[in-house]
């Protein structure tokens, strides 16, 4: 049992460590919001599907924001949408 353990936990602290690494946060200004379908369009050109707990009903073109977004199954998934200065 013993032999498993010390591996199991490398295994779970790289999970661990290469999950925390795989969020980042994006500052621009949008371009463009679908409240509808929950997607974010930023003025470096990329689309941005926003969780459904996220409002959007704040924000609008022309807003300075900041995003926490994670690439998830090729698309730009974001978590956390705050307006910037």
């Amino acid at each position: 049992m013993r032999k498993l353990a010390g591996p199991a936990i490398v295994a779970l602290l790289a999970m661990n460590a290469s999950f925390a690494w795989a969020w980042s946060d994006v500052t621009g200004t949008i371009k463009s919001v679908d409240t509808k379908n929950h997607e974010l369009v930023l003025d470096n050109g990329k689309t941005y599907m926003v969780q459904k707990d996220v409002s959007l009903s704040n924000f609008k073109q022309g807003d300075k924001v900041m995003v926490s977004t994670e690439v998830e199954k090729g698309k730009n998934m974001v978590n956390k949408v705050t307006k910037s200065s």
